[in-house]
């Protein structure tokens, strides 16, 4: 019942960027339980590489209404990655108008929508880089992926013509925006150069499936209209813009207690609930992923539920200590958390522990 609903209310939806027509397409059919059982495309496979560092976060379905919330839902997923859950409405909700339809994300606004989240992040500079970007973008894309962060890029599809929205040059040179969430090579990563066969793994925002890509294919064209000339076509399938370039890294959050490694993963994944098109938002299962830690040493995760209370050790939701038993740990929260909401979690040393 909720996805026919959902449906109906897509149909009916405003003009969204325009890279997300075919993104309606693929949405219906999740909703309508006819999207693609596998992928069987070239992308869609993995390929065997020397050195990868690939993020512990989940693909999924953005919402389409009101212009598209390929921004949100990407700094969603890149939030998951460090361990928070931000609702796609939410993100909109910290933000101000960019040019779009009304807080939609761009290039514009996205800066003050994670400010005011508490993230910590690393953007490039399209205002002020040479251009051509796309040498540069690379490079910037490879050493936060490396890092471990995820990258927020605003790409183009096939087919468009920019800047979107009327906006003024060099912004608005996309039209989609989607996590990169991994990167896999043949080089040492102590080489932060790119290299045409590295491979970066990115999402869509309309699949539930990674897609791998090569550095060489992520070349676009513009001449008055974009394209994917390096690309088969597949909706999926997105591009770089050839001048400017569009990347916001996710490194942290903006806590004074180091924490440590952690990521979240949540259940049900694939599309949270739309509650702009008045869905009714669900209780998430959240699960803890952490790294770094020390064997018999004592940790402490602390959970808040509001933006406003993050990383005030004195006034968390719950704490939950425990003893490592190893360099990672697993952890499900007993107490679910509602997916029109945000959720921060951070681990941090016993001896560290406020509450």
């Amino acid at each position: 019942m909720a996805r026919a609903a959902t449906a109906i209310a897509f149909l009916a939806g405003a003009i969204a960027m325009p890279g997300d027509d075919e993104i309606g397409d693929e949405h219906l059919a999740f909703l309508n339980g006819s999207a693609r059982a596998s992928c069987n495309l070239p992308e869609c496979h993995k390929p065997s590489k020397q050195y990868e560092q690939i993020m512990n976060t989940q693909p999924g379905y953005q919402w389409n209404d009101a212009g598209g919330y390929c921004g949100s839902f990407a700094t969603q997923r890149a939030a998951m990655a460090k361990g928070a859950w931000i609702s796609q409405q939410q993100v909109r909700d910290h933000t101000v108008p960019g040019g779009g339809n009304d807080n939609e994300i761009l290039d514009t606004n996205i800066d003050l929508a994670w400010k005011n989240l508490k993230l910590k992040f690393e953007s490039f500079d399209y205002m002020h880089e040479p251009t051509p970007q796309l040498d540069n973008i690379r490079t910037f894309l490879k050493k936060q992926l490396i890092a471990g962060n995820v990258v927020v890029m605003m790409i183009q599809k096939a087919g468009h013509r920019f800047p979107i929205y009327g906006m003024t040059e060099p912004s608005g040179f996309y039209d989609h925006i989607v996590p990169f969430t991994g990167i896999l090579s043949d080089h040492s990563f102590s080489d932060e150069s790119w290299h045409d066969d590295d491979y970066i793994v990115h999402y869509t925002d309309h699949s539930v499936y990674p897609y791998y890509r090569s550095m060489s294919s992520l070349v676009g064209a513009y001449n008055g209209q974009s394209s994917c000339p390096s690309t088969s076509g597949d909706s999926q399938y997105v591009c770089l813009n050839p001048k400017y370039g569009f990347g916001w890294a996710l490194q942290g959050f903006e806590d004074s207690k180091d924490g440590f490694p952690m990521s979240l993963t949540v259940d049900p994944w694939e599309s949270e609930p739309d509650t702009r098109e008045h869905q009714s938002p669900t209780q998430l299962t959240g699960t803890l992923h952490i790294t770094d830690l020390t064997a018999g040493q004592q940790y402490a995760i602390y959970r808040w539920d509001t933006v406003d209370a993050a990383f005030d050790y004195t006034r968390p939701t719950s704490v939950h200590r425990f003893t490592a038993s190893g360099p990672t740990q697993t952890y499900t929260d007993s107490k679910t958390f509602i997916s029109s909401g945000t959720t921060y979690y951070r681990c941090i040393q016993d001896s560290d522990v406020v509450v």
